[in-house]
Order: C-alpha cells, then structure tokens, then sequence
C-alpha cells in the first residue's frame, strides 16, 4: 500500500509539475505577445538619426556633383578656346604657305628678267 501511495504522489507530482511547465509556458507566451503587440502599436525603431544622415550625405554628393559638372564646363570651355586658337594657326600657316608660293614665284619671274638681255 506504501508503495501505491508512492507512485500516485509520484504521478501528481509529475502532474503538478507538468501543469506547472505548461502554465509558465503560457505566461512566457503572453509575455511575448505583449512585448509584439507594444512594439507593432508603437513606431518601432527610431530611423531619424539613419535618414539625417542618408539627407547629409546626398546633399553632400549634390554638392560634389555640381563641383564637378562647373570644373566640366571649364575643361569644355577651354577645349573650346584651343579649338578655335587651332584653327586660327591653321588659318595663319595656310596663308603664309601660300604667300611663300607667291614670293618663289615672284623670285623665279625676277630671276627670268634678270636673265633675258632684253627684259627691264
């Protein structure tokens, strides 16, 4: 009879244990569902200090941007001005190449005169 006696306090004990286990487990449950619906009501992360800086830093890339495209117009504008001082120089050593035609030319006719007895 002791022995009976033993097992079914041994048996409400595993009972009471494991109704204890399933409550704790429950209240662990509806902790967690508390602490998601507290952070699903509220605005969850803070993201103001990440979206400040994501704002700094493309204002700081707009900036460097416009640095780059006033430098741009610079080089074009330059390329610009070497373009037009090249064809000025073409221009020039186009017509001093023809101006040296003409003066071997003039030199030859001179030379021809100078040669016939009869010419001035």
């Amino acid at each position: 009879m002791l022995d009976k006696l033993k097992d079914n306090l041994a048996s409400i004990a595993a009972l009471v244990a494991a109704i204890v286990a399933i409550g704790g487990g429950f209240v662990k449950y509806g902790e967690i569902t508390t602490k998601l619906s507290q952070i699903e009501s509220s605005q969850g992360v803070d993201l103001t200090p990440v979206e400040s800086k994501i704002t700094e830093t493309k204002s700081d890339l707009i900036k460097q941007i416009d640095e780059l495209k006033t430098e741009l117009d610079s080089i074009r504008s330059g390329i610009s001005k070497n373009k037009s001082a090249n064809n000025d120089v073409n221009t020039k050593a186009q017509v001093n190449e023809k101006e040296i035609q003409l003066l071997k030319l003039q030199i030859q006719e001179i030379q021809i005169k100078s040669k016939n007895p009869l010419g001035g």
